[in-house]
């Protein structure tokens, strides 16, 4: 991915030259948005490399915006524009991106942090062409035919893939549900159109309608223009409404009637218009039970289910250990920057023996936090880091008393501990990014705690200073 087209949030008349003007300048295609409504839209309509938005208190909503950013473009970067002197009430916004820019921006400033983001992706993109050649395309195909316990799923998938209908595919959360949902796209005959994901659970009430069905201006207090929902924007393609349990009742009489159908209208619309996608529908519940506590539509459940897959938990599937610790070890972040490069046979016996009631997602997890622990070349059965249900027991006994700004700053203490001093390693164990981390750490070195290799000890007294908002000037 390259650094091209970039997605700006600026109020109208906002001091200081506009950030528009200086990426204008910088040789930038700018997507210029004066509210959020605006931002979300061509957020939808994309392409976006990159987003900048400005936090400031008349901006309403900005929040569910960064929020919405990180589900549909988890991968692009945010970063977030804040006067100084709304850096103290608007402190709760620091964590939310992955740069903080405090205005005015000069444009070397500027300029000197877009170059830093367009090396990374070049270098992300060298990585993942050095990768694909080594290892082959990651497609959901690639990814599912090789584990032998999924055999039985892949062929049901494909067959599915060729019919018509809407499809159920169900399995226990972090089973690869989503995975094989790609995977019946990918060998469909939309598999040219869209491929997009909403996450039903993240959202509630009329948020869901609109998420979903879209809006057109005066459909509820703030709507100023038409917003396109993700049933529209999949229009030719595929829409997967992961854990579709989750929408409200109302939402899901609007969608049964849409798959009945195919007549798609917006909120506060006046007309109806066809709309061609495929929708696949994910649960992690049984949705019988669901049906029987009056949660979900059974006519909806009837609709959904005209074809459905059933992938197995890992449990199930033992066997499929080795083949995934293996994979997920080449397609770790930090594989290639530590000296780890295989898993011992012994290693493979150890992860057979958890029940994994995290699944495929939770031995991904495992592998990343052995890889970026660095004990060696070769992965043994005492580098293998599950957490067990005693283990987290206990921990949560000795957090018993603890603030959690307490917990957070122990977590990120032993994190560091733990790689050495190294932020890169730390933040990822962490889910951090290694900005929040580096703040984060000044933060605690103002507080008198020494941060270097080993065990930090407090050096100052009880009552420490307070951090100063210089800890969150951005670097250049």
């Amino acid at each position: 991915m390259t650094i091209e087209r970039v997605l700006v949030l600026e109020r109208e008349g906002a001091p200081g030259e506009s950030l528009e003007q200086l990426l204008v300048q910088e040789g930038y295609q700018v997507l210029r948005a004066r509210d959020v409504a605006q931002a979300a839209r061509l957020l939808r309509a994309g392409p976006v490399h990159l987003c900048i938005f400005e936090i400031h208190p008349t901006l309403v909503d900005v929040r569910d915006l960064i929020e919405k950013a990180r589900t549909l473009l988890p991968k692009v970067p945010r970063i977030l524009c804040i006067a100084a002197r709304d850096l103290e009430r608007m402190q709760s916004f620091v964590d939310c991106g992955d740069e903080l820019l405090q205005k005015p921006v000069t444009r070397g400033h500027l300029a000197a942090i877009m170059t830093r983001y367009r090396e990374a992706a070049r270098q992300k993109a060298e990585v993942e062409h050095v990768r694909s050649r080594m290892f082959g395309a990651e497609s959901a195909e690639a990814l599912l035919n090789e584990p032998r316990g999924l055999r039985e799923v892949v062929d049901r998938a494909t067959k599915v893939a060729s019919e018509r209908g809407t499809v159920l595919v169900q399995g226990p959360r972090g089973a690869g549900k989503a995975l094989v949902a790609r995977f019946i796209h990918e060998k469909g005959p939309s598999k040219s159109g869209p491929f997009l994901t909403m996450k039903c659970a993240r959202t509630q009430g009329a948020l869901q309608e609109s998420e979903l069905f879209g809006h057109e201006p005066g459909a509820f207090p703030g709507a100023s223009e038409t917003i396109p929902g993700s049933i529209e924007l999949a229009q030719g393609g595929t829409l997967v409404l992961e854990e579709i349990w989750a929408l409200s009742m109302d939402v899901q009489h609007r969608l049964y009637r849409f798959l009945q159908g195919g007549q798609l209208r917006r909120m506060g619309g006046q007309r109806s218009f066809t709309c061609a996608v495929r929708i696949v529908a994910t649960s992690s519940r049984n949705l019988q039970s669901e049906v029987q506590a009056g949660r979900l539509a059974p006519d909806l459940l009837r609709r959904i289910a005209t074809h459905v897959v059933t992938v197995p938990g890992l449990v199930d599937r033992k066997f499929d250990i080795g083949i995934l610790a293996k994979r997920f070890l080449r397609e770790s972040a930090a594989y290639g920057t530590t000296s780890v490069r295989q898993i011992a046979p012994e290693t493979v016996s150890t992860l057979a023996a958890h029940d994994w009631t995290g699944n495929v997602a939770e031995l991904r997890q495992v592998i990343d936090r052995m890889v970026l622990a660095d004990a060696g070349e070769t992965l043994l059965p005492e580098h293998v880091a599950i957490v067990n249900p005693g283990q987290r027991d206990r921990a949560l006994e000795q957090a018993v008393g603890m603030t959690v700004a307490e917990m957070e700053r122990e977590m990120i203490l032993r994190s560091l501990e733990k790689t050495k001093g190294n932020r890169t390693a730390a933040s990822k164990l962490l889910g951090l990014t290694t900005r929040t981390l580096s703040n984060k750490i000044r933060i605690y070195r103002a507080q008198g705690f020494t941060i270097i290799g080993g065990r930090k000890k407090k050096q100052a007294p009880t009552h420490a200073p307070t951090a100063t908002t210089t800890t969150l000037q951005p670097s250049s």
